[in-house]
């Protein structure tokens, strides 16, 4: 492998706590041929005097006189930077001993992509300890970056030549950069591809919420009108229309509700219902089952007392949807419990399934395929073997909860990483997939797509 130099971009606004550990971690790379840029966004903390203990030559620090915001102090980094790669690191995010190596070679592989990303390691707010992994899909286009985030800043890595044909970061933007960029790139003609590794480590802090929340919206609004007066959209992208901002409508309902913004709730939880009645249907509805992904998103927050306040902030005309605070309450220690089991936090894990025993949260087909999902990329990172530790440990718990509840968990990691396998042209280790799945549930017997790839393994491997 060549050994192109690369530039990490870390902009730097009273970040001084978390600025040495981030630092270090870059440091800590098995790719050699790098530099490190800090850009002090007149920080009022010490800054200055962290910094100070650094004297390695890869390391250049920058200084700006005034505050100029996130946009304008990525720009200055990477204006000074001399690297062909550009990886973009927030002050408070890390990376993973291998994030450089891994994107130099894919995109050495893959000369056609200009953004490569990868998937991520999310951290307990105010934590080292992780809470789950966020896998973004491996391909992505514009329809996706003005849709919601596939990926963070710090899952990021740029070609040079394209950051510039972009034209960089455009503070005018505001709160919105994260939706900009990636966009105007995608506009540009820009391809993107993901590596299938959780290569570095987002942090969340407790208590830190948004301003502002107005502002914000209207920043992405004014980015996705933008982009659809881009001669260069593609017509398929400007029919998505108003609903493109739905998801970025659901973290503001979201966070005006938990931040006890009540007139800014109402309002835009109106707005959100009449652009997609939808979100209130079933039981549970999208609203309340969002919502609750929120309210659990810090263990550190009662979110039984989260929830309450959420559903008291709701329009009166929506009310009724407080009919589905049990379900939330029950599901919130379920999915906190098997979270905690997934990532070793053992002691949390039994806590947490006392309280979801006591309730009785049904172990539904969703929830089932959402466990799947976090077992498949546990997998993908640390193999079967891992996994199966992991089910030891959920299986008894989950069968507390319901009959055999554990064991069907089984079975459907297990098919689902048969198909997996399958797809990957990988016959001789699907039978034995097949055949334990159907141990742990005998309903895959009756599976027609089941035994459709059992005999089809065994016929292509028995040639």
């Amino acid at each position: 492998m060549n050994s192109p130099l690369v530039s990490v971009i870390i902009p730097a606004y009273n970040q001084a706590e978390f600025l040495p550990e981030t630092i270090q971690s870059v440091l800590n790379q098995t790719y050699p041929h790098f530099e490190i840029i800090v850009v002090n966004d007149a920080s009022t903390d010490n800054t200055d005097e962290v910094m100070a203990r650094f004297n390695d030559p890869r390391i250049r620090y920058l200084v700006h006189e005034q505050n100029q915001r996130l946009s304008a102090a990525r720009n200055t980094g990477i204006r000074a930077s001399k690297g062909e790669i550009l990886f973009l690191l927030d002050a408070d995010d890390l990376f993973h001993p291998e994030k450089l190596e891994a994107h130099v070679r894919f995109l050495q592989e893959h000369p056609e992509v200009g953004v490569s990303y990868n998937a991520r390691f999310e951290l307990n707010h105010s934590a080292n300890t992780i809470r789950e992994m966020w896998r973004p899909p491996l391909t992505v286009g514009l329809k996706d970056l003005l849709l919601a985030f596939p990926f963070a800043p710090s899952d990021t890595v740029i070609r040079r030549d394209w950051a510039f044909k972009a034209g960089l970061f455009d503070p005018a933007v505001g709160t919105a950069e994260d939706t900009d960029f990636p966009c105007r790139l995608a506009l540009a003609g820009c391809k993107f591809a993901g590596i299938d590794r959780a290569l570095n480590y987002r942090r969340y802090h407790s208590g830190r919420g948004r301003k502002n929340l107005p502002g914000r919206l209207r920043d992405v609004e004014q980015v996705q009108a933008a982009v659809f007066a881009d001669p260069r959209c593609p017509q398929e992208v400007r029919e998505v229309g108003r609903m493109a901002i739905k998801h970025h409508l659901m973290v503001i309902v979201s966070l005006a509700l938990i931040q006890n913004e009540t007139a800014h709730a109402h309002k835009y939880t109106r707005e959100l219902v009449a652009l997609d009645p939808s979100v209130i249907k079933g039981a549970p509805c999208e609203l309340v089952d969002f919502l609750l992904s929120e309210c659990i998103a810090d263990e550190s927050e009662d979110h039984e007392a989260l929830l309450k306040q959420v559903f008291a902030g709701l329009p009166k005309e929506l009310a009724w949807l407080s009919a589905q605070y049990d379900w939330a309450v029950a599901r919130g220690w379920l999915w906190k419990g098997i979270r905690a089991a997934i990532w070793g936090r053992d002691e949390a894990a039994l806590h947490h399934f006392d309280r979801a025993l006591a309730l009785r949260p049904p172990l539904d087909e969703p929830l089932m395929q959402l466990i799947t999902y976090h077992l498949l990329g546990y997998d993908t990172e640390f193999g079967a073997e891992a996994v199966r530790r992991v089910l030891q440990k959920l299986t008894p718990l989950l069968n507390r909860i319901e009959k055999r509840g554990g064991d069907k968990l089984q079975g459907s990691y297990l098919i689902n990483r048969a198909f997996d396998l399958y797809r990957s042209q990988e016959y001789k280790k699907v039978p034995s997939l097949v055949m334990r799945a159907c141990r742990s549930d005998p309903l895959y017997f009756r599976n027609r797509g089941v035994l459709s790839i059992l005999l089809r393994s065994l016929a292509r491997t028995a040639v």
